[in-house]
């Protein structure tokens, strides 16, 4: 009897420091994010030109625009300007072209440096009432250009 007693003991032990069975269970979802593609616009430089009336020469800019895009990588994009390129100053009477260095691009992340170059014809009279003086267009109605970016 005391051998059973004994054994049963043990056995009572053994189920008692026996470790316990964890059960898990596993399973799967999904993680859904939506992007909303976007471009992002910055000036660096403005288009500069000197000009002397009647000048003999086309003028070409002295300093050319330049100006960055920032795109969602692998997003097109356009880029356009307003007027179609061809302008005239409302203070000074001066007529110009611009264009732009690219009409298209994609995007990668990062800022992508574009240029606006420009030049103005020969021969123009202009518009300055200073005696020997220079005129500029700072108060013109019609000097800030638009560049659009579609995408």
């Amino acid at each position: 009897m005391k051998k059973v007693i004994v054994v049963s003991v043990l056995s009572l032990i053994s189920l008692l420091v026996a470790p316990a069975h964890a059960a898990t269970a596993t399973g799967n979802f999904d993680v859904n994010i939506n992007l909303t593609s976007a471009c992002i616009y910055a000036k660096t430089s403005d288009v500069v030109f000197n000009y002397t009336s009647f000048q003999a020469t086309a003028q070409a800019q002295t300093t050319a625009g330049a100006f960055t895009v920032r795109c969602t990588n692998l997003l097109p994009y356009t880029m356009a300007l307003d007027g179609a390129g061809s302008y005239t100053d409302a203070a000074l009477n001066l007529a110009y072209t611009l264009s732009l260095s690219a009409a298209n691009a994609t995007g990668n992340g990062t800022a992508q440096t574009f240029g606006v170059s420009g030049s103005m014809a020969l021969g123009q009279a202009g518009n300055c009432a200073t005696p020997g003086g220079a005129c500029t267009n700072t108060a013109s109605a019609n000097k800030t250009r638009t560049l659009t970016i579609t995408y």
